[in-house]
């Protein structure tokens, strides 16, 4: 599951947008927290740079799975 979200998330932190690595470590967070009725699935987890997690729980915040990117061509308007 960890691998999936890092790829998913590519390698990036949700809250400070910076990268997710071995050096800087991550933690799993539940985005509707299991005390909360969250999910223990992959839908309801990312992956946080530890300090971004306790920032998250210490002040309340939420955080939300990062969008997928588009293609260019989803963006551009088709050739009539």
């Amino acid at each position: 599951m960890i691998l999936h979200l890092w790829e998913e998330q590519h390698g990036i932190c949700p809250h400070c947008q910076q990268k997710l690595t071995e050096l800087t470590g991550w933690h799993s967070h539940h985005i509707i927290w299991r005390s909360k009725g969250g999910s223990d699935g992959h839908a309801n987890r990312v992956l946080l740079h530890p300090d971004c997690h306790r920032a998250i729980h210490s002040q309340g915040l939420s955080v939300t799975k990062p969008c997928p990117p588009t293609g260019a061509s989803e963006r551009l308007e088709p050739n009539e």
